[in-house]
């Protein structure tokens, strides 16, 4: 295993979030990156991936190129979510985009695990399957992962598609800016459930949280999940 380490041989990106979550709720990452990620690196000259030779003289290739590719985007992704929920107060476009990185990295992460496990069944620069030879890509790669694992997390992907795909969902602007729990989602398609008010005065304000907690939730669920998953699939 390598002996460096992120606060120190880190991109300036891997620097700044070791100290922000990485080191306390993410700290395989720092373990995989020290296994499979810095020996494919020119460190210490520079921080740049190894020449295909080079990489063959190690025993490596591709497709050890196109995991650490993988597993440095999931952190882009969560890096990304966490600065969003950390905004004094998040709105409808930043809870959107916030819940599309989330969904992001775990697209990732299963595409990743799924390549971990079967290296040689997935071509390293395909996003998906090459009708002309057979050959399976990314898309394949994170479709098995979830259909083997009793797709993880769906109901973060669930309400993704639903701010993505459906209807603008309903908030109260108030303090703060109320949207649907995760799970609620469904119950206000109505919109006036939430904003008329003064018609609705059974409305269950359980099921609004502000929309900063909705990421911040999502976000734990899945930097747990990655965590453990990292922890038993990759170390």
């Amino acid at each position: 295993m390598s002996t460096y380490h992120l606060a120190t041989d880190g991109d300036d990106f891997e620097k700044h979030y070791w100290d922000e979550f990485i080191k306390d709720r993410f700290p395989s990452y720092e373990a995989f990156w020290q296994k499979s990620v810095a020996p494919l690196t020119n460190r210490p000259k520079d921080i740049h991936f190894k020449t295909n030779p080079e990489l063959a003289s190690i025993s490596k290739g591709p497709q050890d190129i196109c995991i650490a590719q993988l597993h440095y985007t999931a952190l882009r992704h969560l890096a990304r979510a966490y600065e969003m929920f950390n905004l004094p107060r998040c709105n409808l476009d930043i809870l959107t985009e916030g819940m599309a990185r989330i969904t992001g990295a775990l697209d990732v992460a299963f595409e990743l695990l799924e390549r971990y496990k079967n290296p040689t069944s997935y071509d390293p620069w395909l996003e998906k399957r090459d009708a002309s030879t057979g050959r399976l890509g990314g898309n394949e790669a994170r479709r098995q992962w979830q259909d083997a694992n009793g797709y993880p997390l769906q109901h973060l992907r669930n309400y993704r598609n639903h701010l993505i795909h459906g209807r603008l969902t309903p908030g109260l602007i108030g303090t703060d800016f109320y949207v649907p729990k995760i799970g609620t989602e469904s119950k206000y398609f109505d919109w006036r459930l939430i904003t008329d008010q003064n018609n609705n005065p059974g409305l269950n304000t359980n099921d609004l949280s502000p929309a900063c907690g909705v990421l911040r939730g999502a976000w734990d669920e899945t930097l747990d999940y990655l965590e453990s998953s990292w922890r038993s699939n990759l170390l």
